[in-house]
């Protein structure tokens, strides 16, 4: 009797998931976040990193199963803005950037919470410059344009995590991620015309989001 009871709830759990890995999942939303902004220097430059809350987004995600059989896996992509940057001495520089992601969105769901974990990547393109001089010498109300070896393309990795509180047909979505790139700020010979320097700008981005569930199966 007892094994049958076993048996009988192992049947019940599994058709409960193949239930839940049938469910499909369409959301729109709006993201906001606090970015801090860097840049990796090699060989090393001493500099500082910038704030900002210019970083915005419009978003669609979709959660789906894996062939039938794992329902932790979603989909997302959409547009940003962003506005990165760093410090160097006296003088700062912003960039307003557009972006592209494609994620991969991993989640847990229990309650009315679910977990999150991001992987994937970004291309964007630098749409304007601007660089403050506050050394009492240059410029300090900013001066915009790029130069020849101002690199506007970038593409590169993002990682993070997070979690939402879902209120169907809303969900709030709390998260921090890391973006990484892995093109050049600058052509190397810009800084240094003996040495190169290589430069990788990265952010983190403390973020909320307003999804609205459009579609479910």
């Amino acid at each position: 009797m007892k094994k049958g009871t076993a048996l009988a709830l192992t049947i019940i759990l599994l058709f409960s998931l193949s239930l839940k890995g049938q469910n499909r999942e369409h959301l729109v939303g709006v993201r906001w976040g606090y970015n801090i902004s860097n840049v990796t220097f090699d060989p090393s430059k001493e500099h500082t990193a910038i704030k900002s809350a210019k970083n915005f987004s419009v978003l669609y995600t979709y959660y789906h199963d894996i062939w039938g059989a794992s329902p932790y896996f979603g989909f997302q992509t959409g547009l940003s803005f962003w506005q990165t940057g760093y410090r160097l001495g006296n003088v700062e520089e912003r960039t307003d950037l557009i972006s592209l992601p494609l994620v991969s969105q991993f989640h847990m769901d229990f309650w009315k919470l679910r977990v999150l974990l991001n992987l994937g990547g970004y291309g964007g393109y630098r749409l304007n410059k601007t660089v403050y001089d506050y050394s009492g010498a240059g410029d300090a109300a900013g001066v915009t344009g790029f130069d020849d070896l101002d690199n506007r393309i970038e593409f590169g990795i993002i990682a993070g995590g997070g979690f939402a509180v879902v209120l169907k047909p809303v969900e709030l979505q709390f998260e921090a991620n890391y973006n990484y790139s892995l093109s050049y700020l600058y052509n190397p010979r810009k800084l240094n015309e003996t040495v190169p320097q290589y430069t990788y700008p990265n952010q983190l981005i403390f973020s909320v989001s307003l999804m609205y569930h459009i579609k479910q199966r």
